[in-house]
């Protein structure tokens, strides 16, 4: 009788046992695996996001100068009542195509203040297709009290993945950017009106 208990006990987990416990483990881990794809997904989302968000980000940086400008320099294609003739900012330079505006801004360093030009501008081979997105670059220059550049300039910006970034002035003292970025599948769209009250020209 003895014998019999401790057979038993010794004789382990019946076929039957053996696989509902592996469907359990198997439903178990199909669900984990479920949840971290999930989690990735969101995660990757979240990034592409961010991404995209501060590539717009550096509208704030182009308002700030805007609105601190003296000066619009480009375009200056006016008709004696200050009506724009060609009031977009489309321009080509050295095998580039893009949208450019600048802007001559005052820098005050604590004890002196200096004037600069500050240059936004989209670029990408004149060459490439349509559809091939842009850099989007801030260079600063000083500039003479005529407010022509003098020195080096430097770039202070430079962002690439823009689908777009188009500038359109609509008044001496307004203008509009137009601008999209994309990261992965996540868009972003800014469109921008600036008006500049300190500007003379």
């Amino acid at each position: 009788m003895r014998n019999r208990s401790a057979r038993r006990r010794n004789r382990g987990f019946s076929l039957v046992e053996i696989m509902i416990g592996m469907i359990a483990a198997s439903i178990l881990l199909l669900g984990m695996g479920a949840v971290l794809v999930m989690i990735y997904r969101g995660f990757n989302e979240s990034h592409n996001f961010s991404e995209a968000t501060t590539r717009v980000d550096l509208i704030r940086q182009l308002s700030f100068d805007a609105r601190t400008a003296r000066n619009i320099l480009y375009p200056t294609n006016w008709d004696v009542n200050g009506v724009p003739l060609d009031s977009r900012g489309d321009y080509s330079s050295g095998g580039f195509v893009g949208d450019r505006v600048q802007f001559v801004s005052l820098r005050f360093d604590g004890t002196t203040t200096t004037p600069f030009l500050i240059t936004w501008q989209s670029k990408r081979p004149a060459a490439a297709a349509p559809t091939d997105p842009y850099n989007v670059e801030r260079w600063i220059q000083e500039v003479d009290a005529g407010n022509n550049p003098i020195g080096v300039s430097t770039l202070t910006f430079d962002q690439n993945k823009i689908n777009y970034f188009e500038v359109v002035r609509t008044t001496i003292r307004t203008f509009r950017v137009n601008m999209q970025t994309t990261e992965s599948t996540e868009t972003a769209t800014v469109q921008m009106v600036v008006t500049c009250r300190n500007v003379i020209n």
